[in-house]
């Protein structure tokens, strides 16, 4: 039923945004810069109640090796913080979440080197061989889960999600930690000449002698 005047007359309302009904507010809200301001903090808490049970968790399973990996642990911390500022990566909430899976995945390698060496212990071989036999022989694992792991950041960078950039620098530094440090830092308990299995590993070697 418009005429044209009518239906010209409630055009210019609607452009001028004077339409023809009145608006009851019922309810406002204002969201502000303290949901990324709370969010900040809380993760960082998460990160590093991670840390410690990760922490607790391999002291328990792997008693003198897994110390060894707390250490590597601490630096790799150190080192993915220096990376983020060297690279000026802007920490997201999905950034952030790289960080924090990538702590999990920093001791994910040394579970395997230290799952070698039980085996090697299991047969009757010295802490020395062992320590030498579980990095060789766990390095083409770690290399490939991680392989595979860095060409899913790769992917996920191009699509323009931060947690990639985070996750694939954390993953490249629990690879060096592992392989790395912590080879250098179980070499060096060896080297003084640690001789207690116990320390390593709980069952007993088998009978026959130490294989060397």
């Amino acid at each position: 039923d418009f005429t044209p005047e009518t239906a010209q007359d409630l055009a210019n309302k609607i452009k001028s945004g004077q339409l023809p009904f009145d608006m009851k507010v019922i309810s406002q809200e204002t969201v502000g810069a303290e949901l990324g301001a709370n969010a900040l903090p809380t993760s960082l808490l998460a990160a590093a109640i991670g840390i410690i049970l990760i922490m607790i968790f391999m002291v328990i399973m792997y008693r003198i090796p897994g110390l060894i990996a707390d250490i590597s642990l601490l630096i790799y911390v150190g080192l993915i913080g220096l990376a983020m500022g060297i690279f000026h990566v802007n920490l997201s909430l999905s950034g952030i979440a790289g960080i924090v899976l990538s702590i999990g995945m920093a001791v994910d390698a040394d579970c395997i080197i230290f799952e070698r060496m039980k085996e090697e212990l299991k047969v009757g071989k010295t802490i020395r061989a062992s320590v030498s036999a579980g990095f060789d022989k766990a390095f083409s694992a770690i290399l490939d889960s991680n392989i595979t792991t860095i060409i899913s950041c790769v992917v996920l960078y191009i699509s323009g999600t931060g947690f990639a950039t985070t996750l694939g620098i954390g993953v490249i530094l629990s690879m060096f930690t592992a392989i790395v440090i912590t080879k250098f830092l179980l070499k060096q308990l060896v080297g003084i000449g640690i001789e207690n299995r116990s320390l390593f590993y709980n069952a007993k070697a088998k009978k026959g002698g130490a294989e060397e």
